[in-house]
C-alpha cells in the first residue's frame, strides 16, 4: 500500500528539511518584491508597528504553508487582518517572554544596587557569602527559563495557527503533548529557526546584504517553521476522503 500523505505532499513520519525551510522563500517568483516590502516593515520595526505587520505575515505565511499553499509566501494585501494576526501573535510572545525578561531587569537592579552598597561601605563579607550566589542563582533561573521558552513558544504559535483562537496558544498540557509527539521534527525546526537568526544577525557582515531584509527574511523562515510543523497533526488525505464518503 503507499504511504499516505498530508495535504501538501510530505508523509506524516517524514522528517523535518531544515535546508528547504531556510531556502524556501526564494521558490516564490516573486519573492524579490515581497521581499522589498517586508524590509521596509523591518525598518519601521522599532517603532512596533513594523514588527506586528511582520508578524502578521508570519502568521499567515504558516496558515498557508500548513495547507501546502502556492507560492508559499502571502501577497502583501490583507492588511487589516495581517495587523490583528500580527497583534494576537505579539501578544503570545510578549505574554510568554515578557515575565522572564522582568525578572532579569530585577536582578541587573538588584547587581547594581549590590555594586552601589559596596562602594558606599557597606559589608562586603555580607555581599560576597549571601548576596553574589543569591543573584548568580536568579541569573542561572532566568538563563534556563529563557531557553525553556525558546523551546516552549513555537509550540503556542503551532496551536494558534490551526485553532485561530488566541487562548488555544497558552494551553500548556496541549503545547508540551504536541513537543514530546514530534521530538525529532521539533527539535529539528527549532535548528531552523536558530540558524535563520544567527544567519540574520552575521548577514551583513558574511553574505553582504542588508540587515533588514535578512531580518524579514528570518520572520519568514519562523513563519514556514511554524506552518510545517502544524501540519504534522493533520490527517492524512486518504483518511480525510473516507470521511467524507
Amino acid at each position: 500500500m503507499p504511504e499516505p500523505t498530508v495535504p501538501g505532499g510530505t508523509t506524516p513520519a517524514a522528517s523535518f528539511d531544515v535546508a528547504r525551510s531556510l531556502t524556501f522563500f526564494f521558490e516564490d517568483p516573486s519573492w524579490l518584491p515581497k521581499l522589498l516590502v517586508g524590509s521596509l516593515f523591518a525598518v519601521l520595526s522599532p517603532f512596533l508597528v513594523g514588527t506586528i505587520f511582520m508578524v502578521g505575515y508570519a502568521v499567515e505565511l504558516a496558515r498557508n504553508t500548513r495547507k501546502g499553499a502556492s507560492p508559499t509566501l502571502p501577497e502583501w494585501e490583507s492588511f487589516p487582518e495581517m495587523f490583528i494576526d500580527g497583534l494576537k501573535g505579539l501578544a503570545i510572545s510578549l505574554a510568554h517572554k515578557l515575565p522572564v525578561a522582568v525578572l532579569g531587569f530585577l536582578l541587573l537592579f538588584a547587581l547594581l544596587g549590590g555594586v552601589l552598597l559596596g562602594r558606599e561601605g557597606a559589608s562586603s563579607e555580607e555581599l560576597f557569602f549571601f548576596g553574589i550566589p543569591a543573584l548568580f542563582g536568579g541569573f542561572v533561573v532566568v538563563f534556563v527559563l529563557g531557553l525553556a521558552l525558546l523551546v516552549y513558544v513555537p509550540a503556542a504559535f503551532v496551536r494558534f495557527v490551526r485553532t485561530g483562537r488566541l487562548g488555544d496558544a497558552f494551553d500548556v498540557m496541549s503545547n508540551v503533548a504536541f513537543i514530546r509527539a514530534h521530538a525529532s521534527s521539533y527539535a529539528m525546526a527549532l535548528l531552523a529557526i536558530l540558524l535563520a537568526a544567527l544567519i540574520a544577525q552575521l548577514g551583513f557582515l558574511v553574505f553582504c546584504i542588508g540587515v533588514f531584509p535578512a531580518t524579514f527574511w528570518s520572520t519568514c523562515v519562523m513563519g514556514y517553521v511554524i506552518g510545517e510543523l502544524a501540519r504534522l497533526d493533520d490527517p492524512p488525505a486518504g483518511a480525510l476522503e473516507t470521511e467524507a464518503l
